[in-house]
């Protein structure tokens, strides 16, 4: 049973991904495709970083989605080519997020 749920899960995450990207074209003109770029470009100057240092250094250069939880969509599909990998934790810097845990990333 808790194959199925871990399988259900993983499902469920990436067709909210997939959802969030969708409606962030929808909404800016190729976001998805500039987005990913923008990180392409951060990722040669920052060995590591947490996405919340993306979304603010790409501020004023990518218009921002509608919900910031397209920005998962570009960092999966960054991890799924090879270009970064999860290193551990930290809290976010956000007040608003209560020092919640996320994900540092890093270079490959």
């Amino acid at each position: 049973m808790e194959q199925l749920d871990l399988f259900l899960g993983r499902q469920l995450r990436d067709n909210g991904i997939a959802q969030s990207m969708e409606n962030a074209d929808k909404h800016g003109n190729k976001w998805t495709y500039y987005a990913y770029q923008f990180l392409l470009n951060y990722i040669k100057s920052n060995k590591e970083f947490m996405a919340e240092d993306v979304r603010l250094a790409s501020d004023g250069i990518v218009e921002n989605p509608p919900s910031q939880r397209a920005w998962g969509g570009v960092f999966v599909r960054a991890v799924k080519s090879g270009l970064i990998k999860r290193k551990g934790f930290m809290n976010v810097k956000n007040a608003k997020a209560h020092c919640t845990p996320a994900t540092l990333w890093e270079v490959c």
